[in-house]
């Protein structure tokens, strides 16, 4: 479940997004910017498909102790024309032209190497020579130039303490991968990362030293690597167990804002625990203040705290930034553990809350980029919206990710469309996105780096490039979520399992008759929940308009789906609060009660601000028509806690873990047929004995194919039966081992019977 969270509702302490944002600010995600340091404002959700020839990345012979615990690629940036590509690793290769082989034209590359983004073709130039790694963090420099950091010692076999500048100058072998003369920069230990802005490099990690100065966290000049004094932050009082350092850090595009993440819970001297904005005074020898802006709830201990927050990224526009953490969950169910997280980079306070939070079930999040409006998180985690889980998937509107999550910035909903997923193993580290035009033909896209070998479902070695694959803004679209889920308010977690699931603004019935009620019930993901945000300010589902009852503009008045006429009641607006106003009363979209029973239906009434009032509408792109496809899987968990699809290999239909490949890729069809590769899901000779195996067939239309269930509305589990048989998909004594035949049996209510089906 997804906890949306509005500041100027929420009792106690300062404000933090709505007092601060306009509403232009709050819904600020859909709008495009040229670039940022941090993230590229893309039109729409990138494809789920990467190309096909970017390199492999490979531990190596001579990575040791770098590549601990495994070889991985921490980051990426588009320098020149060129995709610069850091990480633990020491050999890298271009794809066999017929597909994925295990190459054999490997080539040496320490820790960063480049290629370029229209062929995937390796720059044999760009080459520099790293005493050790690994290169935890880049950041584009001025004059076609890169800055790195990390953990060695020496470039070229010049001192270079954790940080250096290098030219990419693709095609001319003499500077390209060289140093920058006159840059000279060192920390005494791990850089682990970067911002830049004008002259003004900021740089953060595991050292406790820049140019002999005590320092955490610094800003240099960007041209000599010269500390600039007038930043005085200082960060102190580690968490429990753990080392004094920055993680991570971001900087605003115009350079007035840097967020930093680490383990301090002191920041010049005040309790402000591991999150902080500073004001950099706009760059070098302007004097850097602290933002009176403190987030209590990453005070409080996660079970596994590790280092908490893994990533930070700000829009494209500035106004607002994400987090990305881990820990498991919270010690005292009020953290912000296992999730992801927005906040308003212009919210003060010392109880600033998050504006909404998605937590993944227990699983770690290591990378986070905002594309506009979508915000993309990378790790190993196994799914989005799903707040009560721990190592399992509770909640009705939970979408599989399986490492690559897309989020409406807006809302904080996980799209359930779009879901290319990847093997997990220590997670996606590496997210970035990059502009139309970076290459000839490109429309812009995301870069993802991971320890994996499949990354969107087909055979990667730890990088794909996923493009855009259009350059129109798609109309956005998706459920609209009570605000009633704020953080520390009504939900269900495994702390408090007796609350309530996210509830949704529904059209009752998924009805298409004019006049339909719209009502509250429980996110599922599914059609009836499907609205999309029109640009003539109409809210639509099922070719119906939100409207009030008869257009009527009374408070109280309730609200229907009815024929879209180009009235002024069925036009709505975002207004302060979340609120959605309607423009023919000015009354808002209401809760009558804040009720939390399924099937309440909703009215216009005066505009209060009070949670009920609160409906944060959607800015990513509207799923697709029906039908559905996307996976299908159990709820049963295998030994490795990967999640188990069902399958087809061949005519088989078997267990494997979860991979966004194709042959776990089913179609929902409105006859009730559920299909791959244009075949059907089916029995064996079209058996109804309990025991037959099944098969995908020749669709024929026979009752063996067709296949009936009834979706729960507190959970997102439900049993297939089948229409000939009466019996249900089973998977046999509960086996979860890749190969396990899938079969029909008598229906029961253990959880080999539990299938979650692909959704909107």
């Amino acid at each position: 479940m997804l906890f949306v969270s509005v500041a100027m509702v929420l009792a106690g302490g300062a404000s933090g997004a709505a007092a601060k944002s306009s509403v232009a600010a709050r819904s600020g995600a859909a709008r495009a910017a040229a670039s940022s340091p941090e993230g590229v404002a893309l039109p729409a959700p990138v494809s789920q498909t990467p190309v096909s020839y970017t390199p492999n990345v490979f531990e190596g012979s001579s990575c040791g102790a770098a590549c601990t615990p495994a070889s991985t690629i921490y980051s990426t940036v588009v320098v020149n024309g060129e995709v610069i590509v850091a990480g633990a690793f020491t050999e890298v290769c271009t794809p066999a032209a017929t597909g994925y082989a295990q190459c054999p034209n490997e080539v040496p590359a320490d820790f960063i190497f480049a290629f370029d983004p229209a062929t995937g073709a390796i720059d044999p130039n760009f080459a520099p020579v790293l005493n050790t790694g690994p290169v935890y963090s880049l950041a584009v420099g001025p004059g076609n130039t890169v800055y790195i950091g990390g953990a060695f010692s020496t470039v070229n076999g010049t001192s270079a303490g954790g940080l250096a500048q290098l030219q990419v100058t693709p095609g001319t072998p003499s500077t390209d991968g060289q140093l920058v003369p006159g840059f000279g920069g060192q920390t005494n230990g791990t850089v682990t990362t970067l911002a830049v802005n004008g002259n003004a490099l900021y740089v953060g990690g595991e050292f406790g030293k820049v140019d002999n100065v005590f320092e955490h966290v610094a800003r240099l000049n960007a041209t000599t690597g010269a500390l600039d004094t007038s930043f005085a932050i200082t960060i102190s009082n580690p968490a429990p167990g753990q080392t004094l350092h920055v993680k991570t850090m971001a900087l605003t595009p115009d350079g007035n804002t840097l967020a930093i993440a680490g383990t301090f819970l002191t920041v010049n001297g005040q309790s402000i625990p591991r999150l902080a904005l500073i004001n950099t005074g706009g760059g070098i020898g302007a004097t850097a203040t602290l933002d009176n802006f403190s987030v209590p709830l990453l005070a409080n201990n996660c079970a596994h705290q590790h280092d908490y927050i893994n990533a930070v990224a700000f829009s494209p526009d500035g106004s607002f930034f994400v987090i990305a953490d881990t820990g498991f969950k919270s010690n005292t169910g009020q953290g912000l553990c296992d999730a992801g997280a927005r906040f308003e980079t212009g919210a003060t306070g010392t109880n600033v809350q998050p504006t909404w939070v998605n937590y993944d079930g227990a699983d770690t999040m290591r990378s986070a980029v905002v594309a506009g409006s979508v915000v993309y998180f990378g790790g190993h985690d196994r799914w989005a919206n799903n707040e009560c889980g721990a190592n399992i998937v509770c909640e009705a509107n939970a979408v599989l990710v399986d490492g690559i999550a897309a989020v409406d910035a807006n809302t904080g909903v996980g799209l359930a469309w779009w879901h290319p997923q990847s093997s997990r193993g220590v997670g996606v580290q590496s997210l970035t996105t990059f502009p139309a035009g970076t290459f000839p033909g490109s429309d812009g896209g995301l870069l993802v780096g991971a320890p994996v070998n499949s990354i969107g479902g087909t055979t990667h070695d730890e990088l794909a490039m996923f493009p855009l694959t259009t350059t129109t803004t798609p109309a956005p679209g998706g459920p609209i979520q009570s605000g009633m889920f704020s953080q520390g308010r009504l939900g269900t977690t495994e702390e408090n399992p007796g609350g309530i699931a996210a509830m949704c603004v529904d059209d009752a019935n998924n009805s298409s008759s004019p006049g339909s009620p719209v009502e509250l019930e429980n996110c599922v993901n599914d059609n009836e929940q499907n609205w999309t945000v029109e640009p003539d300010q109409t809210i639509q589902v099922n070719g119906l308009c939100l409207d009030s009852q008869g257009g009527g503009t009374s408070p109280g008045t309730p609200v229907v789906a009815d024929t879209c006429t180009g009235s002024t009641s069925q036009q709505w607006q975002q207004g302060a609060g979340d609120t959605a106003v309607n423009q023919a009363s000015g009354l808002c979209l209401d809760d009558p009660g804040a009720s939390t029973t399924s099937g309440t239906q909703l009215d216009i009434v005066t505009c209060s601000g009070a949670i009920q009032q609160n409906w944060p509408l959607p800015v990513a792109q509207a799923p697709p028509p029906p039908p559905v496809t996307g996976p299908l899987w159990s709820v049963l968990i295998q030994p490795s806690k990967s999640v188990p699809c069902m399958s087809r290999s061949g005519s088989i239909i078997e267990i494997e873990n979860c991979l966004g490949k194709t042959n776990q890729s089913w179609t929902l069809e409105p006859n009730g047929t559920i299909q791959n590769s244009g075949k059907c899901l089916d029995t064996t000779g079209g058996g109804t004995a309990s025991g037959t195996v099944t098969t995908l067939a020749k669709c024929d239309g026979s009752t063996t194919q067709v296949w009936t269930w009834t979706p729960s509305s507190t959970t997102p589990h439900v049993n297939l039966v089948q229409q000939g048989s009466g019996l249900c998909l089973d998977d046999p004594n509960g086996n979860t081992a890749n190969g396990t035949q899938l079969e029909i049996a008598t229906c029961g209510t253990g959880n080999a019977f539990l299938w979650v089906l692909p959704t909107y």
